[in-house]
C-alpha cells in the first residue's frame, strides 16, 4: 500500500504544478467586459476514468446549461467563428486512475480563450482568463468530479456577470 500512497501523492504533484491562476481579479473579470457569449469545448478525459464517472458528454452538457441559466450565451460553432475573437471556453479534466488503490487524481482546467492580435499583427490563442482546481476521489465517489468542474465554471460565472450584469 506505501508504493500506491505514494504514486498517488506524486501524481497529485504533478497534476498542482500544471494547475491554472485563481480567477477572480480585476484584470480578468475587465477582459470579460463586453463578451457577447462563448462556445464550449470540453477535452481531456481519460477513458478509464470515463467508463467509472462522468462522460465528455455529460461535462458538456453540465457546463453548457449552467452558462444558459445564469445568463451567458452559449455559441453554436458558426456562431462563434463569427463572433470577434472567436471566444471559447476550454473546460479540460485531466484524469489519472490508479487502479490499485482505487483512486481517480485529477486536475480541472476552465479558460477563456480568444484569437488575439499581437502588437506585430500576429494573430495567435490568447488565453483571457482561468481558474483550475486539483483533488482525487475514489472510484466510488468520481461523480464529485461533476461538481468540482461546475464549481469552476461559477467562478467564470461570476466574473462574467461582475461586468456584464443582467
Amino acid at each position: 500500500m506505501r508504493k500506491e500512497g505514494l504514486t498517488a501523492i506524486l501524481a497529485m504533484v504533478f497534476l498542482l504544478l500544471h494547475t491554472f491562476p485563481l480567477a477572480g481579479d480585476e484584470l480578468d473579470q475587465r477582459a470579460l467586459r463586453g463578451l457577447k457569449g462563448v462556445s464550449v469545448l470540453v477535452e481531456g478525459m481519460n477513458p478509464q476514468a470515463e467508463r467509472l464517472g462522468p462522460t465528455k458528454a455529460q461535462i458538456q452538457t453540465d457546463v453548457e446549461l449552467r452558462l444558459r441559466k445564469a445568463g451567458v450565451r452559449v455559441l453554436t460553432k458558426k456562431e462563434g467563428d463569427e463572433t470577434p475573437g472567436m471566444p471559447w471556453l476550454y473546460v479540460n479534466v485531466n484524469t489519472l486512475f490508479l487502479q490499485k488503490i482505487p483512486l481517480v487524481v485529477y486536475n480541472i482546467s476552465v479558460v477563456l480563450n480568444e484569437m488575439v492580435t499581437l502588437a506585430r499583427g500576429f494573430e495567435h490563442v490568447g488565453s483571457i482568463w482561468s481558474t483550475g482546481f486539483t483533488g482525487a476521489v475514489g472510484v466510488s465517489n468520481i461523480g464529485a468530479i461533476r461538481k468540482d468542474v461546475g464549481d469552476q465554471v461559477d467562478k467564470f460565472i461570476n466574473d462574467y456577470l461582475a461586468v456584464n450584469p443582467k
